[in-house]
């Protein structure tokens, strides 16, 4: 099982989706991913945001190789700055 934590940046222009893509060398072969927003704080936003964003927020992975890709798709408001993101696949 591939386990991780990354820091995703929606950059400064407020969004409703994005899309990221996590490198990860344990990911090859394996096809079952899920991503969530942990209740942790980045720079630019607090734990209350992080709490926010997880509410709010739709989480779709695919993997392909070593490249797990996260869509994400805000159910309601805008968002900026950099969150973090967990992962883990089996």
């Amino acid at each position: 099982m591939a386990v991780g934590t990354t820091t995703i940046d929606f950059g400064s222009t407020p969004v409703d989706n994005a899309t990221f893509n996590i490198t990860d060398a344990a990911l090859s072969g394996l096809t079952y991913a899920e991503a969530f927003i942990m209740r942790e704080s980045t720079a630019q936003n607090s734990v209350d945001e992080h709490e926010t964003l997880a509410s709010w927020a739709r989480l779709i992975c695919s993997i392909s190789g070593t490249t797990l890709t996260v869509y994400i798709e805000l159910l309601a408001g805008f968002v900026t700055g950099q969150f973090k993101l967990r992962y883990a696949a089996d």
